[in-house]
């Protein structure tokens, strides 16, 4: 038996968190820093202790989760619930209404939900709704209540936004202390549900959270949280999440290109007006590119690895870039790239990769020249299709129609012809789920076919 498992038992027993993967590096290092402050090495004694101190264990949980996250993430569902399901649930139900963020992290989601109904009702939106954020992570939680930020978690947010709800705190910015006390926090473990003292709620966000469960936990976590549903309410998970929370215990629903969970023994929270999740008819192949695609340097020697270094070596340090990218260390990430690319100016993996930088750099034109040249080299590159497409879906470049339309067509048809293709990655694995991808670049499609029939 590894050392870490009781570790991981233990956390799993108590939160429900799958620490595989990256995430046993994260571990290796907390219980690292729990042997340096007991003086205490031996498994046993420090899981008693975990088991006994409760500051003990959550400062251990803190350092266990990315807790990566910023303001009007994924803005479309906070659009939506702003301008469309909150209005007709008012009507329907009265104030005030009910919103928690489970798995709240540092408060930003929740704040951006307070933000969203503001522009929406003004100071009415006080009196309507109330809004409570939760979380394990007792150190996260205490940011979210300071309510104090810097950095990423701007990256989203439009500026004049930024200007009406933040002022400057030193070197970083404080929420409005109006809005801020509005917002209420506690301690919310998503295995035990607490209905007895939460809820019940109209709108349970459960966003980007999820990716930390395995699926038998993923369905003990949708029962809790269904208990905390008032009826008709609706439980939302983030875009990439909705097919790994399709599990039977609440019934799928899209209204206006958003996805959410409600009870199955009700009628939906709104008609249903758009194309349905999941489309049985294949899309037709349309072509990829026609430019012809450059040529690598006529002296480019024929033997590479006279003047590059190992392949194992450059394999290592994409990885390393790849990690780099996940951790938000865009700078090195690029830095490192940009001397990959120079030895090996073809490497799929590598210009995949340097457009995903250059995107969350706000470079727009260098990500889409990145994802040109990776279909140039392998066509088959779905994720470079996918990634490009959206450039154009989320305005970060001018909208080309046609240009988005045949990068999600092209997604959908390499995927039909292999739910698990890598996307001609060798190194790396795609940084999107296949079943993801594939889902999003129907619903995108379909909505792009719905909105240019009408009228």
């Amino acid at each position: 038996m590894s050392s870490l498992t009781p570790f991981k038992d233990l956390v799993h027993r108590r939160c429900g968190l799958h620490l595989e993967g990256l995430a046993e590096a994260r571990l290796v290092k907390a219980v690292e820093a729990l042997q340096t402050d007991t003086d205490i090495n031996d498994t046993s004694k420090l899981i008693a202790q975990l088991e006994q101190n409760e500051a003990m264990f959550d400062r251990f949980i803190s350092q266990l989760t990315v807790n990566e996250t910023y303001f009007y993430r994924e803005p479309e569902a906070l659009h939506w619930l702003a301008d469309t399901y909150l209005p007709r649930r008012l009507a329907e139900k009265g104030k005030p209404l009910a919103i928690f963020s489970a798995g709240c992290s540092s408060g930003e989601e929740p704040y951006s939900v307070a933000i969203a109904l503001l522009e929406r009702y003004g100071e009415r939106a006080k009196q309507l709704f109330h809004i409570t954020g939760g979380d394990v992570d007792q150190q996260v939680l205490s940011k979210a209540q300071k309510g104090i930020y810097s950095g990423m978690s701007f990256r989203a947010l439009n500026p004049a936004l930024k200007h009406r709800y933040f002022h400057p705190e030193g070197r970083r910015f404080k929420i409005d202390d109006a809005l801020r006390q509005w917002v209420t926090f506690c301690s919310f473990n998503v295995l035990q549900a607490n209905a007895d003292k939460l809820g019940p709620f109209d709108v349970i966000l459960f966003r980007n959270v999820s990716i930390y469960f395995d699926e038998a936990t993923r369905r003990d976590i949708q029962r809790h949280l269904k208990q905390l549903l008032e009826p008709h309410g609706i439980l939302m998970c983030g875009v990439t999440e909705t097919l790994g929370n399709d599990l039977g215990i609440l019934e799928l629903h899209q209204a206006q290109g958003v996805f959410f969970f409600q009870d199955s023994t009700l009628p939906s929270a709104l008609p249903a007006n758009d194309e349905p999740p999941y489309r049985d008819d294949p899309l037709p192949a349309l072509a990829v590119l026609s430019e012809t695609p450059p040529q690598p340097p006529e002296n480019e020697p024929e033997n590479e690895s006279e003047h590059k270094q190992p392949m194992t070596s450059f394999n290592a340090a994409l990885q390393q870039a790849h990690h780099l990218l996940n951790q938000n260390a865009f700078s090195e990430a690029a830095a490192l790239l940009s001397d990959l690319l120079v030895q090996q100016p073809w490497s799929v993996d590598a210009l995949l990769l340097a457009g995903l930088v250059a995107r969350w750099q706000q470079n727009f034109a260098d990500a889409y020249d990145c994802f040109k040249r990776a279909i140039y080299v392998a066509p088959e590159c779905w994720p470079a299709h996918f990634f490009q497409a959206e450039l154009f879906r989320l305005g970060e470049l001018s909208d080309a129609p046609g240009q988005r339309k045949r990068g999600y067509a092209a997604v959908i048809r390499l995927l039909d012809a292999s739910k698990q293709a890598d996307g001609g990655l060798s190194v790396i694995a795609p940084p999107i789920p296949p079943g993801d991808a594939y889902f999003l670049a129907t619903r995108y499609l379909g909505a792009q076919a719905t909105t240019q029939g009408v009228g």
